[in-house]
């Protein structure tokens, strides 16, 4: 589903920490530093990027293929 190896995400399942459920990346904003997810109840949240996927904050439920 990704074009390149910064988008690998989009459209992957993603756990976040401090939710319950589990959400998708819709998209990634590099202009303003923000990866968005979106969540069963349809609130979609935006996070800092690339912090939150160091940080452990968002952890993606796929693993990159080189």
């Amino acid at each position: 589903m990704a074009w390149c190896n910064d988008t690998y995400i989009i459209g992957e399942r993603i756990r976040v920490e401090g939710e319950k459920d589990y959400g998708v990346v819709t998209r990634i904003d590099y202009e303003r530093r923000l990866v968005f997810v979106l969540f069963k109840r349809m609130k979609e949240t935006a996070y800092p990027y690339p912090y939150s996927l160091e940080s452990g904050l968002l952890v993606p439920l796929v693993t990159k293929k080189s």
